[in-house]
């Protein structure tokens, strides 16, 4: 069954016992786009999020589905990529940032 975030709104909003120009002040929109939101089956994002801050209800939580998982196989020719994080303190010495690349290079060939 398709969902129909209008009708949803709006049976929300009913339940609310909120006044149609409260909500529509609330919503920034006018009292004739409200029943133009409820015909709909579409919604911004931006705008659910308004309505549903002001109906106190959680209408993200419908489009809850399960998405299609990428195939967990690595692809054959391609490298695994792994991140590190190393903190270095350097002395201003060019020595030192010789060393610390070296032994960067080194630990890249050992991944």
């Amino acid at each position: 069954m398709e969902l129909h975030i209008g009708k949803e709104i709006e049976r929300v909003y009913t339940n609310s016992g909120m006044k149609i120009s409260e909500f529509a002040k609330r919503i920034n929109t006018s009292p004739r786009n409200v029943y133009s939101i409820f015909a709909r089956s579409e919604i911004k994002t931006e705008q659910l999020l308004k309505i549903s801050r002001v109906l106190n209800h959680d209408f993200f939580a419908l489009f809850n589905v399960e998405v299609d998982k990428p195939n967990s196989e690595e692809p054959k020719g391609e490298y695994k990529t792994n991140k590190i994080s190393i903190v270095v303190e350097l002395d201003g010495l060019q020595t030192t940032l010789d060393q610390v690349f070296k032994r960067l290079k080194s630990i890249n060939e050992n991944l």
